[in-house]
């Protein structure tokens, strides 16, 4: 049999789909520092980290039975973390939307590197927020209902009652605005 890690994770998987709690462990001592790192990643509130980390063991225990074939236990697992985690923020916070990465932590990746890339996405987050504060009212309201709203442009249309066109403009000029503001903060940060 071949050395590849997922040959390997195979053999864990099936043994414990047949309640094997070895397997459980196996595949806890390899994924569990991945599994906390990328729910770090995702909430700053260790706590949280550690029991959605945890529960992902705890379910895929719980319904080890019904589990089907799993190709990539990273990915997979990844998925299970997220789901957890994403019912755990809205528990908390159920008035704010969240949107959980699909991309997960390589190994190489290190807390270090994580708050950098955080501290970088809080900078974004500012200047964007900056941004749009130089955007029209009505522009404002547009990419509000498109994007945290979800409707579409002609359901903002029918909404703002304007012509579908209008919004079409509206939102075009107000990302190209954004885009050209944002991209002279990164200029400068950069250069």
């Amino acid at each position: 049999m071949s050395d590849n890690p997922h040959n390997i994770d195979t053999i864990y998987w099936n043994r414990l789909k047949n309640s094997d709690s070895k397997a459980l462990g196996f595949l806890y001592d390899k994924y569990v520092d991945k599994l906390f790192t990328a729910a770090i990643h995702t909430t700053n509130n260790r706590e949280l980290a550690k029991d959605s980390v945890q529960e992902v063991f705890i379910e895929i225990w719980n319904y080890r039975h019904t589990i089907s074939n799993i190709q990539y236990s990273q990915s997979y697992l990844t998925k299970v973390l997220r789901s957890i985690l994403l019912k755990k923020l809205k528990k908390e916070n159920p008035s704010h939307q969240y949107q959980l990465q699909e991309s997960f932590i390589s190994p190489e990746q290190n807390i270090e590197s994580i708050i950098i890339s955080r501290d970088a996405d809080k900078e974004k987050k500012k200047k964007l927020k900056d941004a749009i504060a130089k955007l029209t009212i009505r522009q404002k309201q547009v990419l509000e209902l498109h994007f945290s709203e979800g409707l579409s442009y002609e359901q903002i249309a029918e909404k703002l009652r304007i012509n579908y066109q209008s919004v079409n403009n509206l939102a075009f000029r107000s990302i190209l605005r954004l885009r050209n503001l944002m991209f002279s903060f990164i200029f400068i940060v950069t250069f």
